[in-house]
């Protein structure tokens, strides 16, 4: 039993016709969309219910499952992946059949022979933390989304726990931009030449130089009042220090995205979507259905050893000196890592882009090229040189010239890579004459803060530990839903209604979606062991301190009315400059002024719990939506007919 019906044809063509493989077609159970769906007098119990059209495709399911020896359910090896097997497993049970868990950390025979054999149980651990997480994520969205409808006079707005954290970073990003102020200063360089060679030598200062301060410089070295009074600057020091890059390591989930959004231009769902079909298998060559690639989300950048031979050996045939000698040193995971699963990387390396390109789409081909390729730079040699720095000093005044000297491209040479040219390498000696000609005086400007991009976000969650490889792109995604950001010609920045819900989240909820209280919950969430009550600890502990929250009085601004970036129809204006990578254009600041509905009177009351009173809002189709004040505690809704 499988998620994804593409997932259970490749398996399927690896089992002969005593296996019957299907799909659950992803969750079949969740928490319901209309209630609260946690059971508060009972240690926060989930209430789980049937996913619309789920009930049909499981009582299927159910029918092969009477007829069958053993049952073995391969959703996912991830903690969602977890959850839809416990779901399964309870379904079931009621067959009194033995039943085991498949985790398939790639889509191929020998995996699947390999985790058959194992016969695994269910991770309860996994579970427990997964159902934590989903608890605390629903309490936080419930209670705080109606604190804003109330508090804003906005209805239908939603906060996230992960995402509001996400959120404050790109609108913090944008005050900074609308809050700088550029500053002017001037570069100074010297054209001349050293024993023949044409050479400019930038003068070396601590401080940015206005242009009193380059007149002095020019004064004390001896250019002004008379250009020619400078003859020769004297080389006073050789510095030297040898160059080693390392190859970057094979993509985690973070890595696999930002690079993919910044070569391929692909968004974070739209590689994740192509890296899924590339995971469940294609069909090549003679019709043979192959994974293509090892699961794709993961935050480790860890390869197995059997896969790193398949690795080595390929590129000893065919790339046999861009091989790395000896042993590699694996890279430290980083801090937040959980390090659950190997890289992103291909099954085998055998199946190159050139051989299986023909049977994938051009999407999908650029995307396994990039994946392919950095598996296999991940196993080569460093790049290797020198890099020297000459110094040039004249009364007190430092002006340098830096030469690079590389001996071995290393994994730079692999592929269509631009080579960096190899430059001369110069014999020059303490007191070798530069031979002044002219100089040159650049007027520069310091830069604004650049917004996020897709890629620079996701990078920023794993380096923080906010978020999973799992929820990367999804959080992303639902914010722009909501309508609280907006993307540009790669750039995300803010809407009005972003920034409004961020100010008012962050003045009075900052402790719960503060980055450090974010990340150290995620790692609470991650640690959560088999142990039921620490699961029940952890969500009773976040409740109450959300709730404490929740009844202290609410912090406002002095003014209703706050400068927020002006965007037509949720779109950032056409006079938004494209950025380029040095420099992001700021987008003009406008008044916003938040209206404020005039309260309901006459409000009945609740007809199911009798303690709160009946509100209206418009819904997204233009009804009106009728509900309990008391909600989400009461869960009475109804709609104009």
């Amino acid at each position: 039993m499988v998620e994804s019906p593409t997932k259970a044809t490749t398996i399927a063509s690896y089992l002969d016709k005593d296996w019957v493989v299907v799909a659950t077609k992803g969750h079949i159970k969740d928490l319901p969309t209309k209630s609260y769906g946690i059971d508060f007098q009972n240690s926060f119990e989930p209430e789980y219910e049937w996913l619309k059209g789920k009930k049909t495709v499981f009582s299927a399911i159910k029918t092969k499952a009477k007829l069958a020896s053993i049952i073995y359910i391969a959703s996912d090896p991830d903690r969602e992946g977890e959850i839809i097997a416990k779901h399964c497993f309870d379904e079931l049970i009621k067959l009194k059949k033995p039943i085991f868990r498949l985790r398939l950390k790639e889509i191929s025979k020998t995996e699947v022979d390999r985790q058959i054999k194992l016969k695994s149980g269910l991770d309860l651990a996994e579970i427990e933390s997964q159902i934590a997480r989903r608890i605390v994520d629903r309490i936080f969205g419930f209670e705080v989304s109606p604190d804003l409808w109330k508090q804003l006079k906005i209805s239908s707005l939603s906060a996230g726990r992960v995402q509001s954290t996400v959120l404050h970073w790109i609108c913090e990003r944008e005050r900074e931009i609308q809050n700088f102020s550029k500053e002017i200063y001037y570069q100074l360089k010297l054209q001349g030449s050293v024993s023949g060679e044409s050479v400019d030598l930038d003068h070396q200062t601590k401080d940015k130089l206005d242009s009193k301060s380059i007149q002095k410089v020019l004064a004390d070295i001896g250019i002004l009042p008379e250009p020619n009074r400078l003859k020769e600057i004297l080389l006073s020091e050789i510095k030297k220090k040898n160059i080693k890059r390392n190859p970057p390591p094979a993509f985690s989930t973070a890595s696999l995205l930002e690079t993919s959004f910044r070569v391929l231009g692909f968004d974070s769902k739209k590689t994740m979507k192509i890296a899924q079909t590339l995971f469940e298998g294609k069909s090549i060559g003679s019709g043979e259905r192959i994974g293509l690639i090892t699961y794709m989300r993961t935050d480790s950048t860890r390869v197995s050893d059997s896969k790193r031979e398949l690795g080595v050996s390929y590129l000893k045939k065919h790339f046999p000196s861009l091989v790395l000698e000896g042993s590699i040193t694996p890279k430290k995971q980083k801090k937040y890592s959980q390090d659950a699963h190997e890289a992103v990387i291909p099954i085998h390396p055998d199946y190159s882009p050139e051989t299986i390109g023909s049977y994938l789409s051009n999407e999908e081909r650029s995307l396994y090229a990039l994946i392919w390729e950095r598996f296999l730079t991940s196993l080569m040699k460093p790049e290797l040189g020198e890099e020297t720095v000459y110094e040039f000093h004249k009364n007190n005044h430092v002006f340098i010239y830096k030469n690079e000297f590389i001996t071995d491209s290393g994994f730079k040479a692999f592929g269509k890579r631009d080579q960096k040219k190899h430059s001369k390498k110069f014999d020059w000696k303490i007191g070798d004459p530069f031979l002044y000609e002219s100089h040159s005086i650049e007027e520069k400007q310091t830069e604004p803060p650049v917004r996020y991009t897709q890629g620079k976000l996701v990078q920023k969650m794993e380096d923080t530990g906010v978020g999973r490889p799992s929820t990367y792109g999804s959080i992303i995604e639902t914010l722009r839903t909501r309508k609280y950001i907006v993307e540009y010609h790669k750039s995300i920045g803010p809407t009005s209604l972003g920034m409004i819900v961020d100010d008012y989240l962050f003045l009075n909820f900052q402790e719960m979606i503060g980055e450090s209280f974010t990340k150290d919950l995620e790692n609470k969430l991650d640690q959560i062991t088999e142990d039921k009550s620490s699961r029940i600890n952890l969500i009773q502990n976040f409740y109450d301190s959300l709730v404490g929250l929740l009844r202290t009085p609410r912090k406002k601004y002095t003014s209703t009315e706050r400068k927020y970036p002006k965007y037509k129809e949720e779109t950032l204006p056409s006079t938004y400059a494209k950025p380029n990578p040095n420099r992001s254009a700021k987008i003009k600041a406008s008044t916003t002024r938040i209206s404020i509905p005039t309260e309901q009177t006459n409000a009945k009351p609740c007809p199911v719990c009798k303690e709160g009173v009946v509100k209206t809002k418009l819904g997204k189709k233009g009804k009106t939506i009728y509900f309990c004040s008391r909600y989400p505690h009461c869960d009475y809704i109804t709609y104009e007919s």
